[in-house]
């Protein structure tokens, strides 16, 4: 899978921009602030629908515009080639089309286009808080699970209102009667969004294991696990575990009732990250921490390869200058040859002269690309 072109309106620092990338290594080369990085934020926009850099639509619009375009055309291999489109604006919803006709829902264009992206702010996954880990579950998951799209988001839109119920009882305005109808839809949809987080996790705690192990040379050991509010089990089916939920919310109602929230659910997982037996999040060291967030990054693309059929676009978001050269060389002998990979730089030398060879470079500057 690649992109053959992309399109940008109103986009970032970009009044317009026609860019093609090659089918291979691309670098985006030039200073901070000229827009290297909007293009690779534009290609992950449309693989999942958000933002790897702000969680703010707005922010992605032109300084001064009412609206923002970005469309891409993306070749495949296990499926037929697509357009995949996302227009937003400040006042309005998102307009997600394929192929140029509109589509109501996320989930039917999520997955269209596979992307991973590699930043600075990786290492915020190890060592921030569970809400980054949980966000990383849930835009890598919603790529190759389209179910999981529309249980995450009727989910949070239960969750909401449940909640609102809480908030209702404490103050005397309702009865807890009414949360019987909301805690069999939690679990329903949470049962969904526990079981597909679990398969994930699975498999990539073997994958990253053992990418890890071999970015330290053997001499480290990295362990990712699942650390779920509601334990889903090894062969549960998802109808298990939503009675399980629905038991759990049970036992919890008296301290939600207390609390005016709900304490039991997929919105409080985490993931567990170990290094040599140890929460990476308080004893890893800062490299340590950086290759274990490379090792799971490489894992997803082993995994988005095996899911869906073809490799998926790389993006790496000025990160070269953040990793020594045994890291950097691992990530392109991982990616080089076998995906599209973008990259941002100041400076072409952090490439490595191996790797210029292989590459098409293009200069950015005040929004305009220019390839070499």
């Amino acid at each position: 899978m690649y992109v053959s072109s992309l399109n940008l309106a109103s986009f970032r620092n970009y009044e317009s921009l026609h860019f093609e990338p090659s089918e291979g290594l691309n670098v985006l080369l030039g200073q901070n602030a000229q827009g290297k990085s909007a293009i690779l934020e534009a290609v992950y926009l449309l693989a999942t629908s958000k933002s790897h850099r702000t969680s703010r639509d707005m922010d992605m619009i032109r300084l001064g515009d009412p609206l923002a375009r970005v469309v891409a055309e993306v070749k495949r291999t296990a499926r037929n080639d697509v357009t995949v489109e996302i227009d937003l604006s400040k006042s309005e919803k998102k307009i997600l089309k394929i192929n140029t006709v509109r589509h109501p829902k996320i989930g039917d264009v999520v997955g269209q286009l596979n992307a991973v992206v590699f930043s600075d702010s990786d290492i915020d996954m190890v060592r921030g808080e569970p809400s980054k880990r949980r966000r990383f579950l849930n835009l890598e998951i919603s790529q190759i699970r389209p179910q999981y799209v529309y249980a995450l988001g009727r989910y949070r839109r239960v969750l909401d209102q449940r909640n609102n119920l809480l908030r209702e009882i404490k103050a005397g305005t309702a009865s807890k009667s009414g949360l019987d109808v909301w805690d069999s839809q939690l679990a329903a949809y949470g049962a969904i969004v526990i079981a597909r987080r679990a398969e994930f996790v699975r498999f990539l705690s073997g994958a990253a294991a053992g990418i890890y192990s071999t970015l330290t040379g053997g001499s480290e050991e990295f362990l990712v696990s699942y650390k779920a509010n509601v334990e889903p089990g090894d062969e549960t089916t998802e109808a298990e575990i939503s009675e399980r939920f629905l038991s759990a919310l049970g036992d919890k109602r008296e301290l939600d009732l207390a609390r005016a929230t709900t304490n039991t659910g997929p919105h409080r997982d985490d993931l567990t990250l170990m290094v040599n037996g140890l929460a990476a999040r308080e004893f890893a060291s800062q490299g340590q921490q950086r290759t274990a967030a490379i090792a799971l990054k490489l894992a997803e693309i082993d995994l988005m390869e095996q899911t869906v059929g073809e490799s998926p676009v790389v993006l790496l978001d000025d990160i070269m200058a953040e990793l020594d050269e045994s890291r950097r060389q691992r990530i392109f002998d991982s990616t080089v040859g076998r995906c599209q990979t973008i990259v941002t730089t100041t400076h072409i030398s952090e490439i490595g002269q191996a790797v210029i060879e292989r590459c098409t470079v293009f200069d950015v500057e005040s929004g305009t690309v220019s390839r070499q």
